[in-house]
């Protein structure tokens, strides 16, 4: 799960208990697949038209300024931040050294890069419309009153997209900014350099066929290892969507069970 924020100018105090007050799971209308494009295209018919209840990206207001805060005014700030829910792109994390356990591991993260088809269009055009979404909902609440510049993207002069440091918010009924294809290509950039992981990281030991890069088997050995499991949420194939607290217990509690059956001790199921 991977996405950034936009920031934004407000007037008020806002609660901060955990910082996230609300969140939505969003699934595209008939109208958004338009403005997602066929580059999203494949990825909505084989992986999420079937499924109803798995969101495409989750936008959030957070009552503080996730970005870089060096030589930022001392104002009061909101971000918005969009993320998407089940990433196309795929990462790698690798064993440098077979003596030094001190080594950096080969790294990489994968942000929108597809290792197997080297399409990260899929991503792409599911960030940019979470943007465009964000930008919708945080201009339109009673405390916004303009766009942080650093924040956002860096749209050209005279576009009607162009950021505004001091503004007030929108009526919620008033029409939805029209990009062009120069600020789609602004959103595009502003992406690619402020791209980030979410809270959540997982599957760097995945369950799979190790022919499709999986690293622990239905029992959570490690494949070519004897004696070695993995118990953690490292082992999942792909995003869970959601916090992985949940997900996590189930993996532990599971694993509980395969070790004790290995192991002759009766009484789990």
């Amino acid at each position: 799960m991977f996405g950034y924020s936009i920031n934004f100018r407000c007037n008020s105090v806002l609660d901060f208990f955990s910082g996230i007050d609300a969140g939505i799971k969003l699934r595209p209308t008939a109208e958004d697949l338009k403005e997602l494009g066929p580059a999203f295209e494949a990825r909505w018919k084989t992986y999420f038209e079937h499924a109803p209840d798995r969101p495409v990206i989750w936008i959030g207001p957070v009552s503080a300024y996730l970005g870089d805060p060096t030589g930022v005014p001392a104002r009061k700030y909101y971000s918005v931040g969009y993320y998407t829910q089940y990433p196309v792109s795929r990462g790698s994390v690798h064993i440098s050294s077979a003596d030094n356990a001190n080594a950096a591991p080969d790294f990489d993260s994968g942000f929108l890069s597809d290792p197997i088809n080297l399409n990260s269009a899929a991503d792409l055009a599911t960030l940019k419309w979470g943007y465009k979404k964000s930008r919708e909902f945080a201009r339109r609440m009673a405390v916004y009153r303009g766009e942080h510049l650093p924040g956002n993207p860096t749209f050209a002069s005279g576009s009607v997209a162009l950021c505004q440091d001091d503004a007030k918010p929108v009526d919620i009924a008033a029409p939805d900014i029209v990009y062009t294809a120069a600020d789609d290509a602004a959103i595009e950039a502003y992406n690619r350099a402020f791209v980030q992981t979410g809270w959540h990281s997982l599957g760097t030991c995945a369950m799979k066929p190790k022919t499709s890069a999986g690293v622990v088997d239905a029992r959570l050995n490690v494949y070519g290892v004897q004696g070695l499991k993995v118990a953690d949420i490292s082992i999942a194939p792909g995003n869970v969507g959601a916090n992985t607290y949940s997900t996590a217990l189930v993996i532990g509690e599971k694993a509980a069970v395969l070790i004790a059956e290995e192991l002759g001790i009766s009484g789990f199921t």
